[in-house]
């Protein structure tokens, strides 16, 4: 997985590169304004902070425990942003784990249905594009690809939650295997046991709405950089620069996604008919904002540590 995050990076830099003409996209980074750009990181940062909340509803833990998912967020930011293939959700759940009284299997448990709820949410953006924008969508198959694969793996989370019980046969013989075995066994009772929190509707509709809200955060922080950039663009070109994002992200990356904001904004700004050199542009400095403050919260994190 990481070789495959480093070649997808390599080949959607290089594939975007290759479009460009570097006198335009010098020209449209020098356009950019910086109180917009500030506007734009701002509200980047809220969705971050919401994104912990989330995480903190899935996983049923004390209210006075949410610093403490935060912070665990943090060093999984920082993890994404200098390795590959997302291994900062690994960092994350390790870093949860250490910080709190939850098991091994309920923080593995609780990150996974995080994730999933994050591709639901692109779900629903796609689903909205659809609907609503007359304009046909670039690599629209790659796209309903991966939001089905989300859906897929929500509809077996639910089935975990709800009849994960029936498997106890199954886990129940691998502690023969060795140690291996028993830590399996062990991941499984914990995380069926702690994801029992998500039969409440109460829990689920919050959840969500949080999910929401990190949304419209996040098409925010597009639109608000869109205007950086001095183009007079509708919402929905917020909302399409987020799916395309979305999507990219899913994959395996490349440490800090290089090249996935670059190939991801060069198939959603087309149809409203800015150039790739610009679109590139755009695409770099929404990368540079997101890995500062990935950065800036992991090494916060990271040196409070101790506290």
């Amino acid at each position: 997985m990481r070789i495959l995050g480093f070649v997808l990076g390599i080949v959607f830099l290089g594939w975007s590169l290759s479009l460009i003409n570097w006198d335009s996209f010098l020209r449209a980074l020098k356009s950019v304004d910086p109180l917009w750009t500030a506007s734009s990181a701002v509200s980047l940062f809220l969705s971050m902070l919401l994104r912990s909340i989330r995480w903190h509803i899935l996983t049923g833990l004390p209210r006075q425990d949410q610093g403490k998912v935060w912070q665990a967020t943090c060093v999984g930011y920082l993890g994404i942003a200098i390795y590959p293939a997302r291994a900062g959700d690994v960092m994350r759940m390790l870093r949860l784990q250490q910080l709190t009284s939850l098991g091994g299997g309920l923080a593995i448990g609780s990150g996974v249905i995080d994730r999933i709820l994050e591709g639901l949410g692109l779900c629903g953006l796609l689903l909205i594009v659809l609907l609503t924008w007359q304009v046909g969508l670039e690599a629209r198959q790659a796209l309903l690809g991966v939001a089905a694969l989300f859906l897929l793996a929500a509809i077996a989370a639910a089935i975990f939650v709800m009849s994960g019980h029936r498997l106890r046969f199954l886990f129940g013989r691998l502690p023969v295997l060795g140690k291996w075995g028993e830590r399996l066994t062990r991941w499984y009772e914990e995380s069926l046991s702690g994801l029992q929190v998500l039969r409440s509707p109460r829990r689920i509709v919050l959840a969500l709405f949080v999910q929401g809200s990190v949304s419209t955060l996040d098409i925010l922080a597009c639109w608000l950089l869109i205007h950086a950039f001095g183009w007079e663009l509708p919402l929905m070109a917020g909302v399409v620069v987020l799916v395309y994002i979305a999507a990219a992200a899913s994959l395996p990356t490349s440490p800090g996604y290089v090249g996935v904001y670059q190939i991801a904004t060069l198939f959603a700004l087309r149809p409203f008919g800015i150039d790739d050199s610009s679109s590139v542009a755009y695409g770099t400095i929404l990368q540079v904002l997101t890995l500062l403050l990935f950065i800036g919260t992991g090494l916060w994190a990271t040196l409070n540590r101790g506290r």
